[in-house]
């Protein structure tokens, strides 16, 4: 949901070597975000042992929740950027992608397969709806851009060209919320909402703000608000588009919202750029209350962590996704001073980029690629005992894992 850069993989050595909408859109007033997906049918069905695929036809929809996780596969195994395929190997152009249901012990279900890209680059996949029933994709390259909205109960596509980054509206998905970046035609970003047939519903006056909108937005759960980031701080806007408070964070040149940090979502952490190309993490309460710093100021000199993207609060502590030179991410524990140190991660190679997908309880789910390069594998990791489990991807089945987002709220 950002414009910053956001594949996963992993080398698991010891194995492996190597968006709100509003009142006239019905979605803010019904059903409870992160609820689990429900299913026409109702044969209870048990959740596949872990390695083993299954067909969409017995997903165990009432046991779908938190610790799922959608990811997109490819037979192509991941391999630093720039590098030659393997001999005998599939490529990127002429393979198939699938979109898996993974469950939290490593099962998995086939939903859809997508053509080869070709030259092009595939759909990606950026969403998964409240109500736990259709994943998103963004096909940006596509002419027009489109949109890909996936039934996961019966894996059919539904193609929308639309114009912009596509979320899905909370908490149900009933409409979809479009960020465009500043362009030639606007000095400013965009955002708007859409039915889920392409009608427009609304123009958010992100231009009322006070300062720049940056295209960066965070919704409340219940979809009757989004968070702004802006130019100095964050502001409040109703789902109908009514400007409400702004929170300043002092002293901050540039602010993005990226996820709330606590179950009563009172809190936004975000991040922040300073003057002297510095940058920061800062919680921001949404009653107006002061923000905090959460990490020390980073002045991007002092490898390996140049910037803090993200942080997970955790009972075994707070971890930080730490970018460092040449695109390599990795994750870093946060001290009580608010500076970082990499995590040394059971059986991962160190010379992978390590990418957080979203939490499981006191679990991280990871993803992790060839150091500046494609997507290897998704896996667990439990920071209580430093141990990870495999859940697609080598070891599990090969190939390379391209993408994954976790159930609805648990980012």
């Amino acid at each position: 949901m950002t414009w910053r850069d956001q594949a996963a993989a992993v080398a698991l050595a010891a194995v492996l070597v190597a968006g709100c909408s509003s009142s006239k859109s019905s979605d803010a007033p019904h059903g409870v975000a992160g609820s689990p997906a429900t299913s026409p049918s109702t044969t209870v069905a048990q959740a596949a042992a872990r390695g083993v695929e299954a067909a969409i036809s017995v997903v165990p929809w009432t046991q779908v929740g938190p610790g799922w996780m959608l990811a997109t596969w490819s037979p192509v195994p991941g391999q630093s950027a720039g590098g030659p395929p393997p001999p005998g190997q599939p490529t990127r152009e002429t393979a198939t992608t699938t979109l898996y249901l993974v469950d939290p012990a490593g099962g998995r279900y086939a939903i859809t397969t997508f053509p080869p890209p070709g030259e092009q680059a595939g759909p990606e996949l950026v969403d998964w709806s409240g109500d736990g029933s259709h994943a998103l994709f963004e096909a940006q390259y596509a002419k027009p851009p489109t949109a890909i909205m996936v039934d996961l109960h019966t894996g059919r596509q539904t193609a929308l060209p639309l114009q912009g980054s596509p979320r899905y509206s909370r908490p149900e998905g009933k409409a979809l919320l479009l960020s465009t970046p500043p362009g030639p035609r606007s000095r400013l970003a965009v955002l708007h909402r859409v039915d889920l047939a392409g009608n427009p519903q609304l123009i958010y006056p992100t231009d009322k703000l006070g300062s720049p909108f940056n295209g960066n937005y965070l919704s409340t759960p219940d979809g009757t608000r989004l968070v702004l980031g802006t130019s100095a701080g964050l502001v409040l806007m109703g789902n109908d588009g009514t400007v409400g408070s702004i929170l300043p964070i002092p002293g901050q040149i540039n602010c993005s919202p990226l996820r709330w940090w606590d179950q009563s979502h009172a809190t936004v952490l975000a991040t922040c750029d300073a003057p002297g190309f510095t940058s920061r993490l800062w919680l921001a309460p949404i009653d107006g209350g002061p923000p905090t710093a959460l990490t020390a100021v980073n002045d991007g000199q002092k490898e390996p962590d140049l910037r803090d993207a993200s942080a997970w609060q955790l009972p075994a502590g707070t971890f930080v996704q730490a970018e460092s030179a040449c695109g390599y991410q990795y994750l870093a524990k946060l001290s009580a001073e608010g500076t970082t140190s990499p995590v040394s991660l059971s059986g991962v190679d160190p010379g992978h980029s390590v990418i957080v997908a979203g939490v499981n309880g006191s679990d991280l789910d990871l993803k992790a690629t060839a150091s500046c390069g494609t997507g290897q594998s998704l896996f667990e990791y439990n920071p209580g005992t430093n141990t990870t489990t495999a859940l697609l991807g080598p070891p599990v089945n090969g190939g390379g894992v391209i993408a994954a987002v976790p159930y609805p709220g648990q980012q």
